[in-house]
């Protein structure tokens, strides 16, 4: 596994170095399929100080990403905190990929059938309503553009873009859409249920 630890606001010493390595170790070995993982402390100025130092793990597994974020007064605190979570979603993850896997075999052994279920964007949240006069100044967005993120983007499947958002904790996630080559958005309704917004072919 390769392993990046970056500091902001705080020094990196090789302690921490070392304590962080020790507990990514661990996840290695709940999951050996990690193939990178991204340790980022950053010391912010809050009003309590217990939650000054934040520590944002991102774990790269085969092409899917766990992530966690902790804040904790400490950086040895925040960082054992990621990880306490990180090994809650592999768990998960095992398990997702476990049953995935056997939905998978069980379907390769029924007949092909078409997919006639339509999928309802209607209630897409980006989505402006014809009858709204003003609705284009509601939707102007407020605050300036701080951070931008890059990265690879492997083609995967509705029902896998849905693992992965899942497993991030995002209320939407980009995809490239494995069946039409398109990039997709799939996001959280607030029924609970998931949308997907796809460009127009």
């Amino acid at each position: 596994m390769e392993l990046q630890i970056q500091a902001k606001n705080l020094e990196l010493n090789e302690q921490v170095r070392n304590h962080a390595s020790q507990k990514l170790g661990q996840l290695v070995r709940q999951l050996p399929s990690i193939t990178n993982a991204i340790v980022e402390l950053t010391s912010e100025p809050t009003r309590s100080q217990k939650d000054r130092v934040v520590a944002q793990v991102t774990l790269d597994v085969d092409g899917s990403i766990l992530r966690s974020e902790q804040r904790a007064a400490n950086t040895r605190s925040a960082i054992n905190a990621a990880a306490d979570v990180l090994s809650r979603l592999i768990e998960r993850y095992k398990s997702r990929t476990y049953r995935s896997e056997r939905g998978r075999r069980a379907q390769s052994q029924l007949p092909d059938t078409p997919d006639t279920e339509p999928i309802d964007i209607a209630a897409s949240p980006y989505a402006q309503s014809a009858d709204s006069a003003d609705g284009e100044s509601d939707l102007l967005p407020q605050g300036d553009l701080v951070r931008v993120k890059r990265f690879d983007m492997p083609a995967m499947t509705v029902e896998e873009a849905a693992v992965q958002m899942q497993l991030l904790g995002h209320q939407f996630f980009m995809f490239l859409n494995d069946e039409t080559g398109a990039y997709n958005v799939l996001y959280q309704r607030r029924d609970g249920d998931l949308g997907l917004i796809q460009p127009k072919s």
